[in-house]
């Protein structure tokens, strides 16, 4: 596969085969996805990788914690201040898109709402969940490298046949992973990650988002 070829065919995959990932292959695509490159080659990257019953007691406690409407508290400022109308407008097509591929109105369909959000704790049944971390001691510049070995990582995914979904959701709820997973304090909690093959029938991966023209965001200066 061409970089250009896997570019294009990445998307966020929400439904996996309940076929395991070794050890071993997760071990291979991080020994890969380590030159990834970084400001100054800090490479500031921590990951715990989640699998089996740490993964479902993880997922289970998770939900428990979304069921009994636990305050989400991210380890960063999270969230837009005075968000753009262009970035508003592309955020609401998003979640419509999905809810009309998925059938739902989030208005009505409370528990089928309520379901979709759930989705993302069990990590849309990926057998590995990833948790991308970085010191706290380290500046903002941290998340720009955290973010370079995140796509580097779902591209390489790509050739190992395995797809990825990239999560914000599961970090909003730092303080659970910090406990269930003896994570250190001084280690920021940033994003998850669903790792696993993904399943090409499920009805959900059949959907694809709608992406910007080069115009839409280029100026060139000559």
């Amino acid at each position: 596969m061409k970089v250009s070829e896997a570019i294009k065919e990445r998307f966020s995959v929400r439904a996996y085969l309940d076929k395991p990932v070794s050890k071993e292959t997760v071990y291979k695509l991080l020994d890969l996805v380590r030159f990834a490159p970084s400001g100054h080659n800090t490479q500031p990257w921590e990951v715990a990788v989640l699998m089996g019953k740490t993964k479902e007691n993880l997922s289970k406690k998770l939900i428990e914690a979304v069921n009994s409407r636990v305050e989400r508290k991210y380890d960063f400022a999270y969230g837009y201040k005075d968000v753009p109308d262009f970035v508003k407008a592309r955020r609401n097509a998003c979640n419509v898109k999905v809810f009309n591929h998925k059938n739902i109105d989030p208005k009505k369909d409370k528990d089928k709402l309520k379901e979709h959000i759930l989705e993302n704790f069990r990590f849309f049944g990926a057998p590995v969940g990833l948790i991308l971390m970085r010191d706290k001691r380290l500046g903002e510049e941290a998340f720009v490298d955290i973010g370079i070995f995140a796509q580097t990582l779902m591209l390489a995914a790509l050739e190992f046949g395995l797809a990825t979904c990239s999560q914000t959701s599961v970090a909003a709820y730092a303080e659970l992973l910090h406990k269930e997973l003896g994570i250190p304090d001084e280690k920021m909690i940033v994003m998850s990650m669903a790792l696993g093959y993904p399943d090409m029938e499920a009805h959900i991966n059949k959907l694809r988002m709608d992406r910007e023209e080069v115009d839409a965001f280029t100026t060139f200066y000559d």
